[in-house]
């Protein structure tokens, strides 16, 4: 015989939601723990037991298509996966999906994959979804009405919420409308559950700001992956609000320093204050620090290279005169390029320069440089950064912090490195800085640079190293117009290919 159509919309028998309610709660308990112990009797091979646990939760299942058939105006569709296979008792009255062992879940090891609050007024209902939840990898803990809800919400640290709508006192709604209004609160994903499949609860709900809803009873695959996407969204929104909350932190300490500095600084003050200022302001600022005139030194001739990726680099160096004759020059590599990049580098322009009125050695002036520079940033930014103290009879002092060795070119033409002896910028604020000392005769020529200088590749598209650069060095030592010969013999390698990254250098020829 065949199954008579299902009732239509004006023969269904209006019952109050509250019955229906009543009637679903206790029919979705069994077909949920049905569901639970089918999987754990499979796990543990009690294969006897699962024809029968089969059999109850089909019946579970064709009483609730029962009622959503004969009781409701509305309900959802149902994409809640058939865990059972029909049999002749039990004839499949609910659309049939693959095979059970495709829903069927092992216990989830591994890291908690969050924290979620169960809040629903049966205990029975709290048990088979924390159950449920447990075996898909979250940690669970369960609220039995609103106000206790809202108590755990502000104390502990929840990811998300899965909310019961049907419950005495303050009902589900009551609870979404203060969690929403509540600001410590409202960025917790709230997932709206209900036995009741009514399309006014589900434009209420999303309108008063859940994330979703679900239907009771639950396909465990359904639940896993809606759980999931909320959570996903979460995260990447506590992303950004950590991002901005470090971005806001770095402004407000910068300021501070600026602010601290003495009156030629002042622009640099401005500068920070903007943060939105355009390129054009930050290009000023940064020139003003690397475009200086050169200053005239007895007994050697200096030349100075200076050329940002964009507008304005990461790249920057200097100079000052120290006493009895003796001058600093520095050069400093921070990461990335842009607006950031050259905050970073000016602020290091100011500490070498500070640093210099405090010590007279190359490798003090370094140390104090990074313990400085380490106390603004607290380890979020570092860069390399290198310095040399000459000496009026070619003595010469240089100190690395994670920076290309200096080298010096001899007048015979041998090359000599003197590398760096101390770890990043801004990473230890106690890093042990070395210093190397040689001195220069007449014709030989130091060269302090950035990795920029080789930042070129060649036709196979590997990137240039730094013995390049010592092999072009070496040919180009003695003549005029150092700088221009240099980057034309370096194009030349590559091929005439474009350099991918800031430019900045000062070469010191003894006289």
């Amino acid at each position: 015989m065949t199954q008579p159509p299902p009732p239509t919309e004006a023969a269904r028998h209006a019952l109050p939601s509250d019955l229906i309610h009543n009637l679903l709660t206790p029919l979705n308990q069994i077909i949920g723990y049905s569901e639970m112990l089918i999987e754990q009797a499979r796990e543990q091979g009690q294969t006897d037991f699962v024809s029968d646990l089969q059999k109850t939760h089909a019946a579970g299942k064709r009483l609730l298509s029962l009622i959503h058939d004969n009781f409701l105006s509305f309900r959802l569709p149902d994409t809640r996966a058939a865990i059972v296979a029909p049999s002749e008792e039990y004839p499949a009255q609910i659309e049939q999906k693959p095979a059970a062992e495709a829903f069927t879940q092992a216990p989830a090891t591994g890291a908690v994959q969050g924290f979620v609050l169960v809040v629903d007024d049966v205990e029975n209902n709290r048990d088979v979804l924390s159950r449920r939840l447990k075996r898909q990898g979250y940690a669970v803990a369960t609220a039995e009405n609103g106000r206790e809800a809202l108590e755990r919400l502000r104390t502990e640290a929840f990811d998300l919420v899965l909310l019961d709508i049907m419950m005495p006192k303050m009902d589900g709604y009551k609870v979404l409308q203060h969690l929403k209004a509540d600001e410590a609160l409202r960025h917790i994903p709230v997932i709206m559950i209900s036995a009741l499949s009514e399309l006014d609860s589900v434009v209420r709900c999303i309108g008063m700001g859940a994330e979703d809803y679900l239907p009771k009873p639950f396909n465990p695959t359904l639940l896993g992956a809606r759980i999931g996407a909320c959570l996903e969204k979460k995260r990447a929104r506590d992303r950004e609000t950590h991002l901005f909350q470090q971005l806001q932190e770095s402004h407000e300490r910068t300021q501070e320093l600026v602010t601290a500095l003495n009156t030629r600084n002042s622009e640099m003050a401005v500068w920070r204050a903007a943060q939105e200022a355009d390129l054009a302001v930050a290009r000023t600022t940064q020139q003003a620090i690397v475009a200086s005139a050169l200053p005239r030194l007895d007994g050697w001739q200096m030349e100075t290279m200076y050329t940002p990726l964009i507008q304005v680099g990461g790249d920057v160096y200097g100079w000052r005169q120290l006493d009895h004759g003796s001058w600093l020059f520095w050069l400093a590599d921070a990461t990335g390029h842009g607006i950031a990049a050259a905050l970073f580098t000016t602020l290091v322009a100011l500490l070498f320069n500070h640093a210099s009125t405090e010590t007279r050695t190359a490798h003090g002036i370094l140390t104090r440089v990074n313990a400085e520079f380490y106390s603004v940033l607290r380890g979020r930014s570092f860069m390399t950064a290198c310095c040399a103290v000459i000496e009026g009879d070619g003595r010469l002092s240089f100190a690395g912090a994670g920076h290309p060795p200096l080298l010096v070119r001899r007048r015979e033409g041998v090359i000599e490195a003197l590398p760096s002896l101390g770890g990043l910028i801004g990473i230890n604020p106690a890093v042990e800085i070395g210093e190397t000392v040689t001195t220069l005769a007449s014709g030989d020529v130091a060269l302090l640079y950035t990795d920029g200088l080789y930042s070129l590749k060649s036709t196979g598209g590997e990137r240039l190293s730094r013995n390049t650069l010592t092999e072009v060095f070496a040919q180009i030592g003695e003549s005029a117009d150092f700088f221009p010969q240099l980057i034309a013999q370096l194009v030349q390698r590559s091929s005439a290919q474009v350099f991918d990254d800031d430019l900045a250098a000062i070469a010191l020829r003894r006289a």
